[in-house]
């Protein structure tokens, strides 16, 4: 695995297969009808809104693997070339000024640090959105399904049905969000923290690169 993140354009091609898979699995997902019917039958719209912050989380993440994988090329860049990302230039540069400093050089390396993981951290906070989102539909699901109870004025037969199917339906959100709003986490927190573990490497190769000089 660590050959095809420091190969180039490896992660990239990497995450970009991951997604064609995630593609296909939406894609049998809608052809069976379970995608059409997760969304009509959650009257709350949070699973639907679950997947909207999904999709553009991947967006961001392709475009995390992307500069991660450009960063890795940039790190055999010899000075003279132009072709670095802006955040290694400055980097490179001001290693050239401190000289064999290693207390400032320490530094530089922890503000590279920051700056590289800031690209995506704001991720992880999606991750977490997700989870908080399936709870925030269960919650609301619960409240539909209790709330049923209130035009409880008879045991009538009729009344009974339409009291069951109106707790079934907040059952249902319920359980919709809540399992759309975990596995959309889970699968987010898998995403970047393969570039956190990307990012990892990258350090490393630049710590080489400059014991190397």
């Amino acid at each position: 695995m660590l050959s095809i993140v420091k190969s180039s354009y490896g992660l990239i091609l990497f995450a970009l297969l991951f997604s064609g898979v995630e593609l296909f699995v939406w894609f049998y997902l809608g052809e069976v009808g379970l995608l059409a019917s997760l969304i009509e039958q959650d009257q709350s719209r949070v699973s639907a809104l679950i997947i909207a912050i999904y999709v553009l989380a991947t967006l961001h993440f392709l475009f995390a693997c992307y500069s991660t994988s450009q960063q890795f090329i940039d790190i055999g860049l010899s000075p003279a070339q132009d072709s670095r990302s802006q955040v290694l230039k400055q980097f490179f540069q001001r290693v050239d000024q401190i000289g064999k400093d290693q207390h400032k050089l320490q530094e530089l390396i922890e503000v590279l640090d920051i700056r590289l993981r800031s690209t995506y951290a704001f991720g992880f906070i999606l991750a977490d959105l997700m989870l908080k989102l399936g709870i925030l539909g269960t919650v609301i699901g619960f409240i539909i399904m209790l709330g049923s109870l209130t035009d409880l004025n008879s045991v009538d037969i009729t009344v009974m049905q339409n009291l069951l199917a109106e707790m079934s339906g907040g059952m249902k959100v319920a359980l919709f969000t809540t399992l759309t709003g975990i596995l959309a986490g889970i699968i987010l927190n898998v995403k970047y923290n393969l570039v956190d573990w990307a990012v990892d490497h990258l350090l490393n190769e630049i710590r080489e690169s400059l014991a190397c000089r």
